[in-house]
């Protein structure tokens, strides 16, 4: 929200960026020319180092928050170097697959790429570290004026306070109408109300004045908002109108007009597309591994009872997106016409249907079951994107119109083959523990959580606990 814009600082860490680049150049030639016996000096003619300056200084260039260290975590200037280097280095192994240039291997271009993601990194917490030592005892600092008396400005005033080495100092508060007693909050005093503040901009230094702005009083700042785009003055307002405990806020353009997005599921992130592309290569593998035994329960299946190999069905996947789900049929070829006389017999409470000897499965189909081989088919719909490999299972329609309301929260995200609830005891688990299940690990996600599931689900599957 409030961010630096030191331009001289920021061509300052362009030129030690480039300066960086080329000496991670060098001491990768210098490290190749001892490995030979041969040594040119110091500085090298090499065809490779003008590409890969001018391909790094680009990239970071147009990184903006690479050069950004106000109100930033560390592991957030860390993130954002390291994904800068990471499409540098992408473009720059482009160049050299496109041009031709094989004179190094790839242990040097691997070893250059990574010294020089090291040293940007490491330049940027330096410049983090020294820039936090100065703010903490009162140095290149900031104002701020706060517009608010209410539970949102003393939020946002324990915020700053709790984080000093951001470089934000509070001169004080404003209310919204006059007071006739003294208030302060922190040591932080009321210095007046919302008419004051054209005085107050001409007799302080105020670098930001930021509006705590409950929703009853959006109609009263406009005004205000005015004033300072006319003295001068940088304007925040708080627009955090809705504590909502679950949904994430983002801030996002439409048309260039400002939104404010309230997310309940991870966002599209880089870990959220290493997970599509996950999927799609594991799921392409696994077709490829299990092509034999699909070949063996296809014509086990053929020949053993009537009816369709592949059993179809319409579920719901992301957000209610209805697709088609398959299976290896396990049940006889009029199951769903059957369901309805034995809804009553349902062994699982809430809005999905399980019975422990349910007539309509055929003797292959307990076996297909129980070693989970009539999913398989569901690789496919991975493929198409329709699925991830971990995720929520996907309901039918019909159970979703039964959902109680924090229940439908679980289409907010991709379904999955397998989640917490095939590790957790599937079928012997009551309905709404399934259910909080799934909204935990939509809650908790990660690429690591992914891995722990499907590591917990080979030998869940092995021993066929909770298959029915």
């Amino acid at each position: 929200m409030l961010r630096e814009n030191l331009r001289t600082l920021r061509k300052l860490v362009f030129a030690a960026d480039l300066s960086l680049v080329a000496l991670a150049f060098q001491l990768v030639v210098i490290l190749d020319n001892a490995r030979v016996g041969f040594f040119r000096g110091f500085l090298t003619s090499d065809d490779l180092l003008l590409p890969a300056v001018i391909i790094w200084g680009l990239v970071l260039w147009y990184q903006p928050d690479c050069y950004v260290f106000r109100l930033k975590r560390i592991s957030e200037i860390i993130r954002s170097s390291f994904r800068a280097s990471l499409i540098a280095a992408g473009i720059f192994l482009a160049f050299i697959f496109v041009t031709g240039y094989y004179e190094w291997n790839r242990s040097h271009l691997m070893l250059f790429i990574a010294l020089g993601a090291i040293m940007h990194v490491i330049l940027r917490l330096a410049i983090a570290g020294m820039l936090q030592y100065y703010r903490k005892r009162g140095f290149n600092y900031q104002t701020v004026l706060i517009v608010g008396t209410g539970e949102m400005a003393r939020d946002f005033a324990d915020k700053i306070q709790n984080n000093l080495h951001f470089g934000l100092k509070i001169i004080g508060f404003l209310d919204w109408e006059p007071r006739s007693n003294l208030w302060r909050y922190q040591d932080i005093p009321c210095i007046g109300h919302l008419e004051d503040l054209p005085d107050l901009l001409k007799r302080r230094q105020v670098d930001y004045v930021v509006f705590a702005v409950e929703k009853s009083y959006l109609g009263k700042i406009e005004v205000s908002v005015k004033i300072c785009e006319e003295m001068g003055v940088k304007v925040s307002i708080l627009a955090d109108f809705f504590r909502l405990k679950i949904a994430r806020r983002h801030v996002e353009t439409f048309f260039g007009a400002p939104m404010i997005c309230y997310d309940p599921a991870p966002a599209v992130s880089l870990p959220i597309i290493v997970k599509a592309v996950l999927d799609r290569i594991l799921a392409a593998v696994g077709l490829f591994l299990a092509s034999p035994i699909m070949a063996i329960a296809a014509a086990a299946i053929k020949l053993s009872s009537r009816g369709p190999v592949i059993f179809s069905q319409a579920r719901c996947g992301l957000n209610g997106r209805k697709f088609t789900l398959y299976k290896f049929r396990t049940m006889v070829e009029n199951a769903e016409a059957m369901k309805k006389d034995l809804l009553r017999f349902n062994e699982i409470d809430g809005a999905a249907f399980k019975m422990a000897r349910d007539p309509r499965i055929t003797v292959l189909g307990r076996l297909l079951r129980k070693t989970s081989i009539d999913e398989l088919p569901q690789l496919y719909n991975i493929l198409k994107g329709d699925m991830s490999i971990v995720g929520p299972r996907p309901p039918l329609a019909e159970e979703v119109a039964q959902y109680d309301l924090w229940q439908r929260r679980k289409l907010s995200m991709k379904p999955g083959l397998t989640c917490l609830w095939q590790v957790s005891g599937r079928s012997n688990i009551s309905f709404k523990d399934w259910m909080k299940l799934d909204l935990e690990y939509i809650d908790n996600w990660s690429l690591l959580k992914d891995a722990e599931i499907l590591v917990k689900t080979v030998p869940a599957v092995l021993r066929g606990t909770g298959a029915k």
